[in-house]
């Protein structure tokens, strides 16, 4: 039984894909297995992956029969696992060849927590480090404002993910921050080192950035969810928050993109 799984669904990436394999592959943590779930890719994403696991016994490889999109991929991917902590991998993004260790050491030590993340370096499409981002250690006070971690440098307790019922299948983006929420309304603590564990690729034509409006209606939602079904207590400051959220629906995605940067993204490490 391997202490740890790794999961990871695949749409598309075929040119990123190595790199995300192979930074989990040379993890200086090695008791894993690593879970691939293919979304029926039009490229040559699910042959590359196939390759990869006839050379590595660590890799199970599925695929679906149709295109499911994001939720429905994470949710089938943890019923698959066979281990209680798991940990996310983007098949673009590249994490850190210590992440695993790390992550599993801190909930190895830290019975109490059933969510753990790190910091990111924000790549470009040529690998280039453009930002950082660093997220608080404050999760109580930042919560409802924002996702408290980063889904794709996390690790987290299966048994509290199936006590939450798992992603929401009708959400396709904020679904990790959904996630979060639960967990806090259950009163699960969740906790971010502050060690830069994955390089976060952003692409001109990803998701997130074609459809950032439906994102900020996403994070919208499931904010006033957390608040009037998950009870979890809003302060002054998140009201706030949340208003200035639904004011930037008005703006071009352009602008929405570029204050985000100025807020979350740093310079450096410090």
């Amino acid at each position: 039984m391997p202490k740890v799984s790794v999961i990871m669904p695949v749409y598309n990436t075929e040119k990123y894909l190595p790199q995300a394999i192979e930074s989990i592959l040379n993890q200086d943590f090695s008791d894993f297995e690593f879970i691939i779930l293919d979304d029926c890719s039009k490229d040559k994403s699910f042959e590359i992956c196939q390759l990869y696991a006839q050379k590595d016994k660590r890799i199970k490889l599925f695929k679906n029969k149709e295109n499911k999109w994001i939720s429905f991929c994470r949710n089938k991917l943890i019923s698959l696992a066979e281990t209680n902590l798991i940990c996310s991998q983007d098949s673009d993004d590249i994490s850190a060849l210590n992440r695993i260790s790390l992550l599993y050491n801190f909930l190895e030590k830290q019975p109490e927590f059933a969510v753990c993340s790190g910091n990111l370096e924000i790549i470009d499409e040529n690998d280039k480090i453009l930002w950082f981002r660093k997220y608080s250690q404050n999760i109580e006070k930042i919560i409802l404002k924002k996702s408290p971690i980063a889904n794709w440098a996390s690790i987290f307790r299966k048994s509290a993910f199936l006590e939450v019922w798992g992603y929401d299948k009708n959400l396709d983006f904020a679904e990790d921050y959904d996630l979060w929420l639960k967990f806090f309304s259950k009163w699960y603590k969740i906790w971010v080192l502050q060690n830069f564990l994955s390089k976060h690729r952003i692409r001109t034509w990803q998701t997130k950035s074609k459809n950032l409006k439906q994102t900020l209606k996403n994070t919208i939602f499931v904010q006033k969810r957390a608040k009037n079904i998950y009870k979890i207590k809003a302060s002054f400051s998140d009201y706030i928050h949340y208003f200035l959220l639904n004011i930037f629906l008005i703006f071009p995605s352009s602008f929405i993109i570029f204050l985000f940067k100025k807020l979350e993204y740093k310079n450096d490490k410090r």
